[in-house]
């Protein structure tokens, strides 16, 4: 389990953030993001080639995603605000936003639906613990966000993990979380 939390802290312990730049996005994605992704799967020593299961779990869980996202942010926005995401200008920032987004997807769906729960298991702490643990701390890293951004991570966290229990396609899930990472941004670029 210490394996597990120094990872945890490595991965996901704040940096210094500003300004969304382009090349900033394409050089934390290169440096940081993809590196981090490729030691999770070294660490879980699994072969993850994309499969026919990708395709079903990821056109499961992204309209889920959606749906869901859509209707908190609808009710929460009477209560409080949701969010704004720096809105990307220009066909170049649009490109780090996507590249951003999946590896970003790739990198928390590897640590939270994979990494994680199988540490847990490995643990002792039985199916329900190693599901729940995860999306717990997968919505509380998304606490940052407010109770909208809290909310929304726990069930999403709660889609991703029931997507990838019942048919274990680790690209669908986190391209269907990339996907939506985009269309957040992209929402915030097309409403006021």
């Amino acid at each position: 389990m210490l394996e597990a939390l120094v990872l945890f802290f490595v991965l996901f312990f704040p940096r210094p953030g500003g300004d969304f730049s382009f090349t900033g996005e394409l050089i934390l994605s290169f440096c940081w993001r993809i590196p981090a992704v490729l030691l999770v799967v070294i660490l879980l020593k699994k072969n993850l080639p994309p499969g026919k299961k990708d395709l079903s779990v990821g056109c499961i869980c992204l309209p889920a995603l959606c749906i869901t996202g859509f209707l908190i942010s609808l009710g929460a926005s009477r209560y409080f605000p949701p969010p704004k995401l720096p809105v990307p200008s220009g066909p170049l920032a649009w490109t780090a936003v996507v590249f951003s987004s999946l590896t970003t997807g790739y990198l928390e769906e590897g640590y939270f639906r994979l990494y994680l729960p199988e540490r847990l298991r490995r643990a002792a702490l039985g199916p329900v613990k190693s599901l729940v643990i995860p999306i717990l701390i997968f919505a509380l890293c998304h606490a940052y966000e407010g109770p909208w951004g809290f909310t929304n991570a726990l069930l999403a966290g709660t889609i991703l993990s029931l997507g990838y229990r019942k048919m274990p396609g680790f690209h669908g899930i986190a391209l269907a979380h990339g996907i939506y990472n985009i269309l957040a941004y992209l929402s915030g670029a097309l409403l006021p």
